[in-house]
């Protein structure tokens, strides 16, 4: 009877594991909710970047637009009531990855913009992406939008850091970032440094930028906006 009962909790273990294995070169935790979703499962991505993305699709182009893209860091702000600017426009998607931002490039270079200011990867850290992968796509990214829309000048903004979050290591970020020094000095691209901005000596995101350690506030944009107004205003 011990016996039996033993071979079938080593079977059940090898099965659990097996699966686990299965699962995880699928794709993980992703391939999960998309199994669980199926919303999800029909583009691989949530309503809210459908729905996004679908909205930016019908939008009119204008010429000399600043884009700033990015996920949804970039998407909680006004930016052309901050800048008092309306050429810039805002394709920031909440929840969106490295891979999101590539798929749906095309509308964002349709109008050949002036400036893109880019800040993407902490979705991707927070899916247990390496920082080699985070990386290898991101390069991916940069040369999608310079094939596509060679005369526009692209800022590589470093992904910022947080508080409190064991999910979203700073040393993980301070890795992506130097790697993301690499890419835009490979690329002739000016890298903004916004991770020094608003750290704090620990190297974790200031509490007075942040409600919940991850997205900013309204002190938080602006000290973002001092970064990088030279920048827009060019």
């Amino acid at each position: 009877m011990k016996k039996t009962l033993a071979f079938s909790v080593i079977i059940n273990l090898l099965f659990i594991l097996f699966g686990g294995y299965v699962i995880h070169r699928k794709g993980g935790i992703d391939y999960l909710k998309m199994k669980l979703n199926p919303s999800l499962a029909q583009s691989g991505y949530s309503d809210h970047y459908n729905v996004k993305k679908s909205i930016f699709e019908i939008m009119p182009n204008d010429t000399s637009e600043i884009i700033f893209l990015g996920n949804s860091i970039t998407e909680g702000c006004d930016w052309h009531e901050l800048f008092g600017n309306g050429n810039i426009k805002n394709r920031g998607i909440g929840g969106d990855i490295i891979n999101g931002v590539i798929d749906r490039i095309d509308e964002v270079v349709s109008s050949n913009p002036k400036k893109i200011f880019l800040m993407i990867g902490i979705n991707n850290l927070g899916r247990k992406n390496t920082v080699e992968q985070i990386l290898t796509n991101y390069e991916k990214l940069i040369t999608t939008i310079r094939e596509k829309s060679p005369k526009t000048k692209l800022f590589i903004q470093s992904v910022i850091p947080t508080y409190k979050r064991t999910d979203l290591l700073n040393s993980d970020i301070m890795f992506i970032n130097t790697g993301l020094v690499t890419l835009s000095e490979k690329y002739g691209l000016t890298y903004l440094d916004i991770f020094d901005v608003l750290k704090t000596e620990k190297n974790e995101l200031d509490p007075a930028y942040t409600f919940d350690g991850l997205h900013l506030n309204g002190k938080g944009y602006l000290k973002w906006k001092d970064a990088i107004i030279q920048y827009v205003n060019d």
